[in-house]
């Protein structure tokens, strides 16, 4: 078969089940090929090996079972980042673009203020955060990163390598690795859903995405933590469902009564970022 017939044969039979059937038929059919996008385009009458159009189909009847396409690929492009991702972590989303966004907006306002600061990422999953933060930012900062699981740690610890970046990765509980370890800002995107309701996440790593006590038990575990080590002051920067607002901000008045809590919309909208300054 050509180019041309396989991009239309997937189109076809991924037309019921998924929204993207286009896109994911031509992005299956370049990684099979080991071609952009752009060269299927130029060359929609070239045929295609047997061999090659035998993974193509595979691929497609693993679409049509669910499977994203980024964990078919293992790529996932995140803040312009080609990054590595398969089943052990959660494909990063474009709204927590949105959340670097404010940690670099807020760093470039004070870049005359402040000096070299510790970077955090906490529940790093792919290390999407943190790279694209030390990609931005260069060596002006320190940057470290953990997660509770010891796989996703291994593929964030690949794409910083794939991405020439220097970040100290451990696994561990939020921040129990780090001990008495200082850090001038963290950022978190916490698991912070209260059920599963988008039947296109259940390839990914539940624990990645649910939490208990309506979606807040990890940020509620990660403030006590926080206030046990009595900093003088923080900057967190969370990423929190779009119905989450007030119980955060409730959440941190719990622990700081001082704090000031802002949220921020994201490109859809939705309030979805929350930025806590600690006095």
């Amino acid at each position: 078969m050509t180019i041309h017939q396989l991009i239309n044969l997937g189109i076809k039979k991924l037309n019921k089940t998924s929204p993207s059937a286009a896109l994911d038929s031509e992005v299956l059919l370049s990684y099979v090929l080991k071609k952009p996008k752009e060269y299927l385009v130029v060359h929609m009458g070239n045929y295609v090996s047997p061999k090659q159009e035998k993974r193509f189909l595979t691929f497609i009847n693993r679409r049509l079972l669910g499977w994203p396409v980024a964990y078919l690929t293992k790529s996932k492009e995140f803040y312009k980042l080609n990054l590595y991702v398969d089943k052990h972590v959660l494909i990063p989303r474009p709204e927590t673009e949105g959340l670097v966004e404010l940690v670099l907006n807020y760093l470039k306002v004070r870049s005359d203020q402040i000096g070299k600061i510790n970077i955090l990422d906490i529940g790093t999953g792919s290390g999407n955060i943190i790279i694209s933060l030390a990609k931005k930012l260069g060596t002006k900062h320190n940057y470290f990163a953990s997660d509770i699981s010891p796989k996703a740690i291994a593929v964030a610890k690949k794409n910083a390598k794939r991405q020439k970046v220097k970040i100290k990765f451990v696994d561990g509980n939020l921040l129990e690795p780090w001990g008495k370890q200082h850090f001038d800002l963290i950022v978190a995107n916490l698991p912070y859903l209260a059920k599963l309701v988008d039947p296109s996440t259940k390839f990914e790593p539940r624990g990645a995405l649910v939490a208990a006590k309506k979606g807040l038990k990890l940020y509620e575990e990660l403030f006590k933590q926080i206030y046990n080590l009595q900093p003088k002051s923080y900057n967190l920067f969370l990423e929190i469902g779009h119905d989450q607002a007030p119980a955060i901000k409730k959440l941190a008045k719990k622990f700081w009564p001082v704090s000031k809590t802002k949220i921020y919309k994201d490109l859809f909208g939705r309030q979805r970022y929350a930025v806590i300054t600690l006095l």
